[in-house]
């Protein structure tokens, strides 16, 4: 690979590395990276014999884990995803083998709320669900992709399914929002690269991807081309480029090698950089986009293999060392968890404006009800310092709904209610008058059996006497 002249040439990665140890990660074979970071937590899917397991640990509390980590287990079968609510470090969605995705709220001071039970729960899959997504400026609005091959849209504080996306004839192997969240890019063992609509889950374009059947991924550049990473026809790696308006025709393809294990890709639109790990890799390789192009830098190495990575937001960063990615590596044989500082060489120890430039913070751009509406907006971005200095607050989750009814579907059954309850007084009332009446016909009946009685005894006492009762 050709490598490019660039001020991310130098990206190098810490080899002394601090870990997270004794973490019992998961073995599944799903592909998923199993890992999911934000400033305050790092969440990792767990082994567990029986349903599913998560943990959660604080990013300020490396080494084994302790009293301030949390296991989270409360599923009916093996977890295959967790993502963290970008504008709510508190908040995590886990995608379960029972076809139901679970909201938790972990608090600053106790880990997950004391009652061990989701604040929200989404029904609506008919299988198991493999992946999840959170949109990049809406508040509380979830994606999920599964086995009943469609991909739903949530609004995560009712539990209200928004949209829905078909069309898919195999797994969907991955799906990622454009900057502004109008449109949701998907890969699946189709072979086939989808854009839809997020609103009204129509496909806006549909073409060929990558030309093997083995996993492949996307992200949705902020320049409107699409990368994919995944396998060419003859079972190598590589990276492609796309135009969304010819899918017919790559701009680019990037042969990276012939290893077997399926590519992750994160991507830093800050930066345009591209990091990509392999399931089982021992190594991270940086790449750069720039004029239409991908262009190789460098790469991370180390000797253990990876199950997969998790990546901090760039909000979670720390410039003193001029750190513009950390990566997060499951390491199951050995039951860690190798937090990697990505960091470019810098001789000047003052701040560093080009590599921290504005940045996504914590306030959503659109509320849930906006997006519904049909809107869209870029995310709001703040100066990288202002972010740090602000840092997040604990924040809680309410769910409005917490059953996952449909709530069109709950006041309906309210209005119902109210109308039996109308129909049931409307009925007491005649019951009554009706009680009332026979009890008035009942003393009437009383009254006459009595002046009955009486003429009988004055009949029997004449015929007593010899007069003839005519």
């Amino acid at each position: 690979m050709a490598v490019r002249t660039s001020k991310f040439r130098h990206i190098f990665g810490d080899r002394n590395v601090k870990s997270y140890n004794g973490v019992p990660i998961s073995k599944n074979a799903h592909e998923q990276d199993f890992c999911s970071v934000n400033p305050k937590f790092v969440a990792v899917v767990a082994e567990q014999i029986g349903g599913g397991a998560f943990f959660v640990m604080k990013t300020d509390r490396i080494g084994g884990i302790d009293a301030s980590s949390c296991k989270i287990s409360k599923h009916n079968g093996a977890v295959y995803d967790i993502r963290w609510n970008p504008f709510n470090d508190n908040l995590i969605g886990s995608a379960c083998d029972d076809g139901l995705i679970r909201l938790w709220n972990i608090t600053d001071e106790k880990g997950v709320e004391s009652n061990h039970s989701p604040v929200q729960t989404l029904k609506g899959h008919g299988k198991r669900v493999g992946g999840l997504m959170w949109h990049p400026s809406a508040d509380n609005i979830l994606a999920s992709s599964s086995y009943d091959n469609t991909v739903k849209l949530w609004n995560a504080e009712t539990a209200q399914q928004v949209s829905e996306l078909s069309s898919f004839t195999n797994q969907i192997t991955d799906m990622s929002f454009t900057a502004d969240g109008s449109q949701i890019g998907t890969t699946c063992k189709d072979r086939k690269l989808r854009i839809f609509d997020s609103h009204t889950g129509e496909i806006v374009v549909e073409g060929l991807g990558h030309d093997n059947m083995k996993v492949s991924r996307l992200r949705m550049l902020k320049d409107g081309n699409i990368l994919t990473a995944g396998f060419s026809s003859m079972s190598s790696r590589c990276l492609r480029l796309y135009d969304p308006r010819n899918l017919s025709n790559k701009l680019e393809e990037l042969p990276i090698d012939s290893a077997t294990g399926s590519l992750f890709p994160y991507y830093d639109p800050d930066l345009n950089l591209v990091y990509i790990a392999g399931k089982g890799d021992a190594n991270i390789k940086f790449f750069e986009l720039a004029s239409g192009s991908v262009y190789y830098l460098n790469q991370y190495n180390s000797s253990d293999a990876q199950r997969g990575i998790g990546m901090m937001p760039k909000r979670g960063l720390d410039s003193n060392i001029n750190e513009v990615a950390r990566a997060y590596k499951l390491n199951v044989a050995k039951k860690l968890v190798n937090v990697i500082p990505l960091k470019v060489s810098r001789q000047s120890k003052s701040f560093a404006e080009d590599l921290y430039v504005d940045t996504a913070g914590y306030t959503p751009a659109l509320t849930a009800e906006q997006f519904i509406a049909g809107e869209n907006k870029l995310p709001i971005t703040v100066p990288f310092l202002e972010l740090q200095a602000a840092n997040s607050t604990s924040k809680g989750f309410t769910a409005s709904n917490s059953n996952g009814a449909d709530p069109k579907e709950v006041e309906a059954l309210k209005a119902e209610i109210a109308a039996l309850k109308s129909a049931v007084s409307e009925k007491s009332a005649t019951i009554e008058a009706k009680t009332s009446r026979i009890e008035e016909l009942e003393a009437e009946n009383k009254d006459l059996n009595e002046e009955l009685d009486k003429v009988r005894g004055e009949i029997a006492e004449l015929q007593k006497n010899g007069v003839d009762s005519d």
